[in-house]
């Protein structure tokens, strides 16, 4: 959504901001930075990109200009702010309600996790087989394994987050036809 042009504003505040940085550049080495920004930060909106790249400036204080994957985590970190996230403790304390219930009424309580916490447990059945277990085992060894779990599933969707939407349907394609072989093979 973003143009070349609001691109070129942009790279042109980091030239203003760094100007040691760029004093070699060309006029077409200006042009390939431009193309390499706007190829990762077209997903998102000008207002978006200028919030990154003053969340880069003002706590940038080791004197390098920005890459685009800096400004991607600093809009990320305005748009969706880790305190929004249930922390791994917050999250077991769903999963543990949810195991109380959990030998009869697991496909139930499993639909009323959080999405991130149904990707951390598996399935169900996971969280039937946790209902079996003893309270020790839970409240230590699985509890553990769980937060682990958790923080790896939260990780992974923060930089999911981060691949552009035309890398994403690249990515479906290509998924696509991998499994349109593997049926041909079979």
């Amino acid at each position: 959504m973003m143009t070349k042009v609001e691109i070129a504003k942009l790279i042109y505040v980091v030239k203003a901001t760094y100007p040691n940085s760029f004093s070699r550049y060309t006029t077409q080495d200006l042009d390939n930075m431009i193309s390499a920004w706007l190829s990762v930060l077209t997903d998102y909106t000008y207002e978006q990109g200028s919030a990154g790249l003053k969340v880069y400036l003002s706590s940038d204080t080791k004197g390098f200009p920005p890459c685009p994957g800096q400004i991607v985590d600093n809009i990320l970190k305005l748009c969706k702010p880790k305190i929004a996230e249930m922390t791994g403790s917050e999250a077991w304390a769903i999963v543990r309600k949810a195991i109380r219930n959990g030998y009869y009424g697991a496909e139930e309580e499993f639909e009323k996790l959080p999405p991130a916490c149904q990707r951390a447990i598996g399935s169900p059945a996971s969280l039937r087989e946790l209902a079996q277990i003893d309270t020790e085992t839970v409240e230590t060894v699985e509890q553990s394994h769980f937060i682990r779990a958790y923080n790896t599933q939260l990780e992974r969707e923060r930089e999911d987050a981060k691949i552009p939407s035309s890398v994403r349907a690249l990515i479906g394609t290509l998924g696509e036809a991998t499994a349109y072989l593997e049926d041909k093979a079979q």
